[in-house]
This record gives structure tokens, sequence and C-alpha cells, in this order.
């Protein structure tokens, strides 16, 4: 088709450009924003020769900082970045197999020493609920001269003058007292002798229970049982079974339980939605202005619980730690920042307060290595059901 000179004259002049159609752009997918986002980090490591820190004054690099740690947990994620991962920043040490290593040759870096530094705010009180029988038992040939106690442990429960405690600590085992597990109350009455079993000094408790039996547990084995689904009987007066702050004290920082504020039903409609994190300055200061964070979901939060970290713990790996725990309850949501960009917080899980709890007590005396958070059980579970 023969066109006129004037409009071949047009197409062949840098006007002519207007007439070719513009190239579609590719829909911009998930794996594309997760790679943009990284690559802000990667960005920020080789600017400043250094990781973003989770306590940065400037909101922009603890955003950055709650990302990377919030990629570093999320296995997919990992896997999808570490083709582009140039810096290494996906590398994270390896979790403690045993207490030994855990405290002996602290790779992790948790402690500098040993010791109940992690001090629990409250305790958590509830109505024990019934269990199988876990555990093989023996008749107590000589019931009789405990049959008493259990009678008047169970006669002043019942009075008020004495109440359950929720079990969340080893700290809560001593000889003479009385619990409940499975539904059933048991008492302590002894310990023999400590002796090396495989890597690690082991004792065991002669355990009575009220209906008669005993058996001869180690004491990691009660405790773990007790961590399941166990009470102390304490003093309807007790408040704490931790120990008091001193003078002598070093506080390092608090890690802090936070429940949002915010009315998006994307947010309410998230069973037990929990933030989990750390702050060496007062959480006060921490959660400023957090309805203008994205961190925090661009809403006010509520402060539900906290720990005291003292003594001569890395406190972030402490969190890092507690984080790897509850690695498969973490809950992505999405929030607008006050820049307009979306953005992606870490550190928000879908988990049972009690089960932080148990996580953060029973991380000061090394159990913690044996057991995990299920989802689907939402609570804490040993990793193997061998005593």
């Amino acid at each position: 088709m023969d066109l006129p000179d004037e409009l071949v004259e047009l197409f062949k002049s840098d006007d002519g450009k207007m007439f070719v159609p513009p190239k579609k752009q590719a829909p911009v997918t998930a794996d594309d924003r997760l790679a943009s986002s990284f690559q802000q980090i990667t960005d920020f490591v080789k600017e400043n020769d250094r990781l973003p820190e989770i306590e940065a004054k400037d909101i922009s690099e603890a955003s950055l900082a709650a990302r990377l740690n919030s990629i570093r947990i999320d296995k997919g994620k990992v896997e999808s970045l570490e083709p582009i991962d140039e810096l290494g920043l996906l590398a994270m040490p390896e979790a403690p197999k045993s207490v030994d290593e855990l405290f002996e040759g602290n790779e992790f870096g948790l402690f500098g020493g040993v010791g109940d530094e992690i001090l629990k705010v409250k305790n958590v009180l509830s109505k024990p609920r019934p269990v199988k029988e876990r555990a093989k038992r023996d008749r107590a040939k000589d019931f009789d001269q405990f049959r008493a106690g259990f009678i008047e442990q169970q006669k002043l429960l019942g009075e008020g003058k004495l109440k359950l405690q929720r079990y969340v600590s080893v700290e809560q085992l001593h000889i003479g007292k009385y619990y409940i597990y499975g539904g059933q109350m048991l008492r302590i009455v002894d310990a023999g002798e400590k002796k090396r079993v495989y890597d690690r000094k082991k004792e065991r408790f002669r355990v009575i229970y009220e209906n008669g039996s005993e058996s001869n547990m180690y004491r990691r084995s009660l405790s773990m049982r007790l961590y399941e689904d166990g009470y102390a009987v304490v003093g309807a007066e007790e408040d704490s079974v931790y120990k008091k702050l001193t003078d002598d004290d070093e506080i390092k920082g608090y890690i802090y339980i936070l429940k949002s504020r915010s009315e998006d039903p994307h947010v309410q409609n998230v069973k037990d939605l929990h933030k989990i994190g750390f702050t060496s300055t007062t959480i006060a200061d921490r959660i400023k202005e957090a309805e203008k964070d994205p961190t925090y979901l661009m809403s006010e939060v509520e402060v539900v619980d906290s720990y005291v970290l003292t003594g001569d713990y890395n406190p972030q790996k402490v969190e890092h730690f507690i984080h790897r725990v509850f690695a498969d309850a973490k809950v992505d949501l999405t929030i607008v920042g006050p820049d307009g960009r979306e953005h992606t917080p870490g550190e928000w899980y879908s988990v049972p307060l009690l089960a932080i709890e148990q996580a953060v007590n029973m991380l000061q005396n090394g159990d913690i290595v044996d057991y995990h958070y299920d989802k689907d059980q939402q609570r804490i579970v040993s990793n193997s059901n061998n005593e």
C-alpha cells in the first residue's frame, strides 16, 4: 500500500515513535517483590559495611533488620533467595543439638555464664486438663506415710489456701513439694546421687503419686513431663518462683511480648497473634509511636508480658533462638507504611502466651533444645517421645 510522502516522512522522524505501541511490562510476582526487598538489605550492607540493626533509631534500618530476620527463619524464602545472596546474608549458625553444646561449647553465643538470669514478670494460672498416663509406675510399699499429705493438700486447694501455678521452669522442682500432672497429684520425696549418664550428670527423683504408685524418674524427665501439662502446688499468696533483681544485677535488656490493637480484620482474625521482640532500652521507648511504624503493623500495641535479661547472656541471640523455636508459627502480614510502600514486618507469631512463657524459661536451663512449638497442637512439645 502506497502512503503519502508526508506520512512516510513523519514515520521516519523522531515524532514517528508515537506510532510504536509501548512494550507490555511483565506483571510483578511475589518472588520479584521478595528479591527486590532483599536487594535493599544487600545494598544497605554494601554501603555501611555492617548488618542493619533492629534497635536502630532510624525506622528504615530497623525495618531492614526485621525483614532480614523474617527471611532467615523462612525456609521457602531462603531457598528462593540463595542464588542472589552474594554477601552470604542468609547463612545461619547451626542450632545446638545438646545442653552441653548450648552451655559449655556456647558456639551459638547464647550464654557467657550459667544461672537463672532470665526473670519472669508474672505467672499464668489455669485449670489442668487430664492427659493419658505416660510412665510405668510401681506400687509404693510405704504409701501410708504419704497418704495424709495428699489428703491435706487437696483440702487446702479446695479451701483456696493453696493454688496451682503453671509449671514453666525447673526452678519449681523441690524435694517435698507437690505437683499436678495428668490430672493427678504427685510429690517429690527424695533425690538420688548425681551420676554421669552419657554426656551429662543426672539424678533420679523418687516420685509418689496420690493413687499409691511411685516412679523413679530423672529430674530432667520429670521436668519434661511437667512442661507438657504440669502445675506446682503453691501458697495462695505466692506470686513468683523466680529470684528478685538485686543491685548487683546488670540488666542487658528486655524480651517483650506485644499484642496489636489494630482494627484491620486481617490482623484481628489471626488467633493468638503476638510479637516477640527484644530491646536494650525501655519497652516504652521501643514501642513509642508504634502507630507510625510498619514493624508494629501501623497501630498501637499492648505489652502483655516481658522478661528481664541480666548476667552474661547474649540478648540478641537469645531472642533469635526463641524465634527459631516458633518459626513454623510465624505470620506474614503485609502493611502499607507511611512511605506508601508495602512492608512485611517480622517477629509476629500465632502462638499462645503460655507457650512463649515456657520457651523463655526452658531456654535458661537448656531444656529448649529438646523441644519445638507444634502449631497444630498449639503447644511446646518434645522432639522425641523417649524418656
